[in-house]
């Protein structure tokens, strides 16, 4: 039997929306490698967004596993996305991608009384706070940037991104030849 050389990596594609079933589906990928004693994951990955909640669980997720995670954009992370990305080790971003960070948005559900809307105010600022918290610790975002971010979409190009150290490299992903790629 060889013996392998390098360390066994599990190369893995997500392009969709942040929901429970995206992130179960990824949450999943990311245990299987776990549990097949892979040592690396590079996942590309293309997402508009989605819910907070789930996000910052996958975020927290991703973080706690005993992998080295590489993120890649391969187009635009935005959102919660952002932060999902932000749990890679190590981040690259194709030239032409783009990130995008925003103000936490929360829909009412059902009628509009008081006590619901104070509810959404201290949801959405609860949010706020998690998602600063997060790329405060894992990037270089000047305060000026975060606290923007509590009002207007902000845009990124990847040199911008480089900078503020959301990213660490910017370059396309290329498959290592030899290699299988699974998209969640």
């Amino acid at each position: 039997m060889a013996d392998l050389v390098g360390p066994k990596t599990l190369y893995a594609g997500f392009c969709g929306l942040i929901d429970a079933d995206a992130v179960n589906r990824i949450a999943s990928t990311f245990n299987t490698a776990v549990n097949q004693q892979f040592d690396a994951v590079h996942m590309t990955i293309s997402s508009p967004g989605g819910y907070v909640s789930e996000g910052i669980y996958l975020y927290h997720h991703l973080r706690s596993l005993p992998l080295l995670i590489t993120m890649h954009n391969m187009g635009m992370v935005a959102s919660i996305a952002s932060t999902i990305y932000a749990a890679g080790a190590r981040r690259v971003a194709s030239p032409n991608s783009v990130f995008m960070i925003h103000p936490v948005q929360n829909q009412p559900n059902g009628s509009l009384i008081h006590g619901s809307l104070k509810s959404i105010i201290e949801s959405a600022e609860a949010d706020e706070t998690r998602i600063e918290n997060i790329l405060r610790e894992r990037c270089a975002f000047p305060e000026e940037v975060l606290t923007m971010r509590r009002s207007v979409d902000l845009y990124f190009t990847p040199n911008d991104a480089l900078q503020h150290g959301l990213v660490h490299e910017i370059a396309d992903f290329t498959l290592p030849a030899g290699n299988q790629v699974f998209h969640i």
